[in-house]
């Protein structure tokens, strides 16, 4: 069944590409109309670009103006490529963005109705709780109720495969511990999340990288401060410190008892609410997250085929923003080994694991990353764009990623389950880190294999609970894109 977040007559746009929820295509011939416009325009590169702002149409074509208007700056149209510029392609897809405003707006509702189609009467139930707040914690139970039903699939369902980033099929997939926790202690949790995610918004410092020599010798740690085995031998680059010394802990969403006192049961409720509507936004966000996966492999990576078949002196480019990151990553995996690979993969504030590309999960004995091995299949670097000022992915990411029986460990939350858009590729050897300005001197960026680029100069503007995670509209990016691809302007 076609799923789209946008009207029919998007389908026929000779620069977009349109997937169903299921990863089919919106017709079987908008790959040949893409190849025929950038035939037609004679551009020797093509960037494909998806996001998840697919809220609804005007929503889709205004974020794609916003990102095309980097790249195609002095064209009349304002769509096809700038004199001998890259072409640019959209990638259309079910995805939703959330606004940070505390409640559920009509747009937001309508989002929710196109991204899950059959489910009106289930949503409409979810806004009235969310917006009602109805004074019993069974209320609030209620809540993760219906977000179970909202998202939840068979085990024996192809999406299932793509809930998360760890495992590298070694593991079952499941579905996150959010979901089947106690709600009222995931609630009370995120709860406590946003208020952390204020209090970082009032301090305005940027996180450093930290550098750490590596432990040799008897009295060497066996973990470093940082966090794992390996890495206790490993000189480098670390992540970032946690948003807060909170999250740094094995297990953020500990549980606490209720209240018997009603005034104190008033309060405890107002928490509650607060962290339901937050509840519902990381559940969404989760489903939307593993539908790229899917559409990604299962979906773009065909089209990226044909188009390399039609395109055979074309040099095609992947970027993708959020979720969007996670859909054009897993395209890569999903590509034959018969296909011509991308020229480069660009990542924007990845909603990926940070594990994601790594051959061995430091916390595990066995099995890698769900996207290990995946830069061999790219002739260009894939370079991992990350801030430190993107809350939604430092501070709500980890705690929506615990999956069933996952067991935090002691390095903590923000280690174990911490997002690529955050603190950048971790688990990978040889992985450069590079600042921004670093990476846009000249061939800064290397020919091939992973580098992380610390965005946080730029991207750094945002209000709570997402901070910057859309902070993304700069011209620096579009140049990285550019350089990552070595593409000639």
């Amino acid at each position: 069944m076609s799923n789209s977040a946008h009207d029919p007559d998007t389908t026929s746009a000779p620069w977009a590409l349109q997937f169903d929820a299921d990863g089919g295509e919106a017709d079987g011939e908008q790959g040949e109309r893409v190849a025929a416009s950038a035939r037609a325009a004679g551009v020797r590169d093509l960037v494909l670009l998806a996001h998840t702002a697919h809220n609804d149409a005007e929503t889709t074509t205004d974020v794609d103006a916003r990102f095309r208007a980097l790249f195609t700056e002095g064209t009349a149209d304002g769509e096809g490529p700038a004199g001998d510029g890259p072409g640019f392609v959209s990638v259309h897809w079910p995805g939703m963005r959330f606004g940070p405003e505390p409640g559920l707006t009509d747009a937001t509702e309508s989002a929710l109705r196109r991204t899950f189609p059959g489910q009106d009467r289930l949503i409409a139930d979810l806004r009235s709780l969310v917006d009602e707040r109805p004074r019993r914690f069974s209320a609030v139970d209620d809540v993760g109720m219906l977000l179970r039903r909202l998202v939840e699939e068979p085990l024996h369902a192809p999406v299932a495969a793509y809930a998360t980033d760890m495992g590298d099929e070694l593991l079952p997939q499941s579905d996150p511990a959010m979901l089947f926790d106690s709600t009222s202690h995931v609630c009370e949790g995120l709860a406590h999340a946003l208020e952390r995610a204020q209090e970082e918004a009032e301090r305005a410092e940027q996180r450093p990288e930290r550098i750490e020599q590596p432990g040799r010798g008897s009295e060497a740690p066996t973990v470093s401060k940082s966090g794992t085995l390996t890495e206790a031998e490993t000189a480098g680059p670390r992540p970032a410190d946690a948003p807060t010394d909170w999250l740094a802990r094995p297990d953020p969403l500990t549980p606490s008892a209720r209240p018997f006192g009603s005034a104190e049961s008033e309060r405890v409720l107002d928490r509650l609410w607060d962290g339901a509507h937050q509840l519902l936004c990381q559940v969404v966000s989760y489903a939307v997250r593993r539908r790229a996966g899917m559409i990604g492999e299962t979906g773009l990576a065909p089209a990226l085929g044909q188009l390399a078949e039609a395109l055979p002196d074309t040099r095609i480019h992947l970027v993708g923003h959020g979720a969007g990151a996670r859909l054009v990553a897993y395209a890569v995996r999903g590509l034959k080994e018969a296909t011509g690979g991308p020229a480069s993969v660009t990542l924007l504030q990845a909603a990926l694991s940070h594990f994601a590309f790594a051959a061995h999960l430091p916390q595990q004995m066995r099995g890698g990353g769900a996207l290990a091995g995946v830069a061999r299949s790219v002739a260009g670097p894939v370079v991992c764009a990350y801030s430190h000022h993107d809350r939604e992915l430092g501070l709500l990411f980890p705690l929506a990623s615990r999956m069933i029986g996952e067991s935090p460990s002691l390095v903590g939350a923000d280690r174990l389950w911490g997002a690529l858009g955050y603190d950048g590729v971790q688990g990978v050897d040889g992985c450069p880190t590079l600042t921004l300005a670093d990476a846009l001197t000249e061939d800064a960026l290397p020919s091939s294999g992973y580098v992380s680029v610390d965005a946080s100069a730029v991207v750094r503007r945002g209000v709570p609970p997402q901070g910057a995670h859309f902070d993304v509209f700069h011209p620096e990016l579009a140049r990285l894109v550019l350089a990552a691809g070595r593409i000639e302007r």
